[in-house]
């Protein structure tokens, strides 16, 4: 009887983490696809800015850009980690049904 629970509640709580998981990267995803149109649009207005004597305000923007990219290469990073994790996880013990 507790066992059906204790799997049942093991069952639950994977459902809701790897529904939070997938959640968290499409809207990583959709960030990403933000700042890649904003850079790209910094690219094409930035001679613009240069002529209007905003070049501080591009600059600004560029550093701004790049800390986004050094943050999502960190956390890109951190997640390739959580894969070989769960890769060994689901190799040894597959009876936990990571799949």
């Amino acid at each position: 009887m507790w066992q059906r629970h204790l799997a049942n509640a093991f069952r639950q709580g994977k459902k809701t983490i790897g529904n939070m998981f997938n959640h968290t990267v499409r809207i990583a995803g959709q960030i990403d696809h933000a700042f890649g149109v904003g850079k790209r649009l910094l690219g094409a207005l930035d001679p613009l800015l240069q002529d209007v004597g905003a070049g501080n305000v591009s600059r600004m923007a560029v550093q701004g850009i790049g800390k986004y990219e050094q943050g999502r290469e960190q956390v890109m990073g951190g997640h390739n980690q959580v894969q070989a994790h769960l890769s060994r996880l689901r190799k040894t013990v597959p009876e936990l049904g990571l799949d």
